[in-house]
């Protein structure tokens, strides 16, 4: 009743000022305009809409863009895009899907401009390929050097420190633990390493001949270089000129007195997308994400991806009828066997009843793969680190290193494995073939999962694990994946398989944990303070009877101020 009485003021209102709205929609950009792209940390699918309480720079959602483009098309007003990237925080995948959009823009009749104030490294060389002008700043570089894996092998390190490791992997190639053990990389390692590369590089020189129109020798030359300065870059066509950040609105439209006019990427899109507020909520494409280590149940400040929070997020997919259907954007590396297999569970549950579309990211390896079996498509980039269908687990053992520092472990136990996997001695023989059992189970489920997904002989399946990293292009060959493609892929994906009633459905991203956890008066000033340039220096957890945990926040000088312990 409250969202029906609130939807019914807001249209009275836009009905009352439908002049200035329609006024203010119309002229979202400047004749002859730009809508400014900044690109200045992470990139990210889609974002989460910002809480007013909440400041401080936001990630590129590349759904805006998109969005942004989409609106952008039938509007005469603007010209194109200026991106500016500052600092690009992406991987290959991710890089790859920002110069989609690009391209896309370009696709629907707008100029793009790139602009690397700071000059770039391959990625940012990679994305600035597809504009049709690409500006860097004066006396920056252009560093297009290629791809490198460095992996640091610790085997005689932790030996001087009498630090032992036991791995228990299943598959040739699940290498995860090799590091620890081995003294150099082993030939499986960098069988499938190379395969990657190979591929990465191969996109990325498509990508530099394609759009800065020269052949595949020449772009291989620019990166056999490595580093151009700025003026070496123009003279072999790297780059198209140069200007500093106020000299680059004149640079962009000469023509005007004030160079181009300019509109940010957000406004624009606010602009442009109001109107009538519906009397019920819209319906709507579920958006996943699973991003990071895969756990039962996050804690501490790094993303993981909770088995906890993505199951309650895939209930309410499944239960809430306004979602028509859903998008699992996976990220990861994998994690927890156990977590895993909780999310393939739930997204099964899901597909029953909905069709579910899965989105590879940078990577949907090992678990972050597993639980794509629970979609009915797979959408995956070229250079998306894909499979490592396999198990792996490590024991550390800390015995000879306690008795260099003179520390002796006494156990008292009841039950021979009471003390399993203890670090303070090596595994024994009949554990070790406990353990090997037990990931022997599991490998099979991750095998049989894959070939029910995938719709596979387990013969089939077998031949492609054994922990084997692949390409999102070398998946596709081996149909391990069903589509090339970004986000927006899958959404036509999913779009499809809905039917017409799914042509203009939008996605939303589920955060279950936001609906839960909110936040507090003091974490909003916290928030307030700190983007005016106060910083938080100390925290500390209170508990009283019958008073909830809350988090104290101290702001001041820590050098006249002595916070204690």
């Amino acid at each position: 009743m409250l969202g029906f009485v609130f939807c019914l003021l807001f249209n009275a209102f836009y009905l009352l000022f439908f002049p200035l709205f329609f006024f203010r929609r119309r002229s979202a950009a400047p004749k002859g305009g730009w809508i400014e792209v900044k690109v200045d940390g992470p990139v990210v699918e889609l974002g989460r809409a910002a809480r007013f309480w909440e400041v401080g720079p936001r990630p590129l959602s590349l759904e805006s863009l998109r969005r942004a483009i989409e609106l952008s098309a039938s509007d005469p007003r603007v010209v194109g895009f200026l991106v500016r990237v500052e600092e690009l925080r992406a991987g290959s995948a991710t890089a790859t899907a920002l110069r989609e959009a690009l391209l896309s823009a370009k696709a629907v009749g707008k100029r793009v401009i790139v602009y690397l104030p700071f000059g770039g490294a391959t990625r940012e060389f990679f994305v600035g390929s597809a504009a049709h002008v690409l500006l860097l700043g004066p006396e920056s570089h252009l560093a297009p050097a290629g791809f490198a894996v460095q992996t640091p092998y610790l085997k005689d390190a932790l030996d001087r420190v009498g630090v032992g490791v036991e791995v228990f992997s299943r598959g040739r190639y699940k290498t995860a633990g090799e590091p620890l053990i081995l003294r150099e990389m082993s030939t499986p390692q960098r069988e499938q390493l190379e395969a990657f590369l190979d591929d990465a590089w191969g996109v990325l020189v498509d990508a530099l001949a394609t759009g800065r129109q020269v052949d595949r020798a020449r772009a291989e030359s620019w990166i056999d270089v490595g580093l151009w300065s700025a003026q070496e870059a123009i003279e072999n066509g790297l780059c198209d000129g140069v200007a500093y950040e106020e000299d680059l609105a004149k640079t962009v439209d000469p023509t005007r007195e004030h160079g181009a006019a300019r509109v940010p990427l957000r406004r624009y899109i606010r602009r442009r997308s109001g109107g009538w507020r519906p009397f019920s909520r819209p319906h709507r494409i579920a958006v996943i994400g699973v991003t990071g280590p895969i756990v039962p149940r996050a804690s501490g400040p790094l993303p993981m991806s909770s088995a906890e929070d993505i199951r309650e997020t895939i209930r309410m997919a499944l239960e809430l009828p306004r979602y028509r259907g859903a998008i699992v954007h996976i990220d990861s590396r994998g994690g927890s066997a156990l977590a895993s297999d909780h999310i393939l569970h739930g997204l099964r549950q899901l597909a029953e009843r909905k069709p579910v579309v899965a989105c590879f990211g940078d990577a949907a390896a090992s678990g972050g793969y597993l639980v794509a079996m629970g979609a009915g498509t797979i959408v995956a980039q070229p250079n998306t680190l894909t499979g490592s269908i396999g198990v792996v687990a490590a024991h550390w053992t800390l015995g000879q290193l306690l008795q260099r520092v003179g520390i002796r472990v006494e156990v008292l136990k009841r039950g021979p494995r009471a003390d399993l996997l203890s670090p303070a001695r090596p595994v024994e023989s009949a554990e070790r073939a406990l353990l090997d059992r037990q990931l022997d189970a599991f490998y099979q489920s991750f095998l049989r999962a894959v070939s029910e997904g995938r719709n596979m002989s387990l013969e089939r399946v077998e031949g492609l694990a054994g922990g084997r990293i692949y390409s999102g292009r070398q998946a596709l060959e081996l149909g391990l994946v069903d589509r090339l493609g970004g986000f927006d892929t899958a959404l036509a994906e999913v779009r499809k398989v809905i039917g017409p009633r799914g042509a203009k459905l939008r996605p939303e991203l589920l955060v279950a944990s936001t609906r839960r956890r909110l936040p507090n008066p003091a974490r909003w000033l916290a928030a307030w303070l700190e983007g005016r340039g106060l910083r938080v220096v100390g925290e500390r957890w209170m508990m009283s009877a019958g008073v909830p945990h809350d988090r104290i926040w101290a702001f001041c000088d820590a050098a006249e101020h002595d916070l204690g312990t």
